[in-house]
């Protein structure tokens, strides 16, 4: 009689590009339940094109003429108010040819007064992505192709999905962790297939999501943090959400979600050691399994380690930056709420991942991924 596999179900790779592609359909065309604000007092952006160099004007702000691409005024060539400042202000000159973006703001009597508010990327940001895209693909093969798909599923449902619920009043940490979970749950079973790696997925980011959140919870109560965490700009959101919104979970929220995408690469990494050390090694017992995955896993969470909280710096750069040139002592400076913020968004990161190796590890091994059926 032939042996059986040692995974239980093998899904193809054609299957898993169907279902892929399935589930981001489901994602795009299942209706949501809740509904993003709309900002009415911030005016449109429009994109347009440059068509004469613009002429200068009084106190730096001059007029150019745009071919507008979109909007009411699609198709026609409008006069355009400019800032003709310097770099130092932030305001550059502009060139013939130049894809920008106009506001449109309406006066009242009817009257509309456009301006250009910046230069337009998003076509040259998607190709930029196309590039990452086609860099994964190529670089990583099958898995990196996997990776991209999975990317995009949480990208759909946290947009469609996890943010207007909390903008319509779930609790955040909830909203973000549930969407977190169930995308784990879907992406693990669509690029697995039912089987035990799966299952351990499931487990070990799931356990690993729970003490990511629970830390959080601890600390912001600890630290005495105000609703908007040190964050000014929550505050614009304020008159667009009625008041029914829990700000400092909105925080919360966005620690665990940028915890998610390491979480889940070093728990695969974890079940894929221990599934190559129990098909090299059948007779070993599963606590000398786990002894040799956690060496892997060591090797792995020390390069994570550095990874995480320099990436929060990056992000925090200029924080740290007037920080580190404010007057007083140390202690009193990165002390302030809007320091400690970024700094437990960090920790709380750091903590999920070191947590996401050993209870990946041990998912692992108690649900028998590698060993024959």
């Amino acid at each position: 009689m032939p042996q059986r596999s040692r995974r239980s179900i093998i899904v193809p790779r054609t299957l898993q590009v169907l279902a892929s592609a399935a589930l981001l359909l489901a994602l795009l065309g299942l209706p949501s339940p809740w509904q993003l604000p709309v900002d009415t007092a911030s005016p449109p952006l429009y994109r347009g094109v440059i068509l004469v160099q613009p002429q200068e004007g009084l106190n730096g702000v001059g007029s150019v003429l745009i071919e507008m691409l979109e909007g009411p005024a699609a198709g026609q060539q409008v006069a355009v108010e400019v800032d003709l400042g310097d770099e130092v202000t932030g305001a550059f000159y502009y060139n013939i040819n130049e894809e920008v973006l106009i506001s449109e703001a309406q006066w009242e009597g009817g009257a509309i007064r456009r301006t250009v508010a910046d230069r337009s990327r998003g076509g040259i940001l998607i190709f930029a992505l196309l590039i990452f895209a086609a860099a994964v693909a190529l670089v990583g093969g099958w898995r990196g192709v996997r990776s991209l798909l999975s990317l995009v599923v949480v990208l759909i449902a946290l947009l469609r999905f996890g943010i207007p619920a909390i903008l319509s009043g779930a609790p955040p940490l909830l909203a973000a962790a549930g969407v977190a979970l169930a995308v784990t749950v879907v992406t693990s079973l669509v690029t697995e297939g039912p089987t035990r790696r799966a299952t351990a997925a499931i487990i070990g980011i799931g356990a690993s999501l729970i003490i990511a959140c629970a830390t959080s919870v601890a600390l912001d109560g600890i630290l005495s943090f105000t609703p908007i965490g040190g964050n000014m700009e929550i505050l614009n959101l304020v008159p667009l959400l009625d008041g029914n919104v829990d700000l400092r979970g909105i925080g919360l929220a966005a620690t665990l979600i940028g915890t998610l995408g390491i979480i889940d690469d070093v728990a695969i990494t974890q079940i894929a050691a221990v599934d190559e050390l129990r098909t090299s090694d059948p007779r070993a017992s599963g606590l000398q399994i786990g002894r040799r995955a956690h060496a892997i896993g060591q090797s792995h969470i020390g390069a994570v380690v550095n990874t995480l909280p320099l990436a929060y710096l990056a992000a925090a750069l200029p924080l740290v930056v007037a920080t580190l040139v404010a007057p007083g002592g140390i202690l009193a400076r990165f002390g302030t709420e809007q320091v400690a913020v970024e700094l437990v968004r960090s920790l709380v990161g750091t903590l999920g991942v070191l947590a996401a190796s050993p209870l990946s590890t041990a998912a692992a091994i108690l649900v028998g991924v590698g060993e024959l059926d």
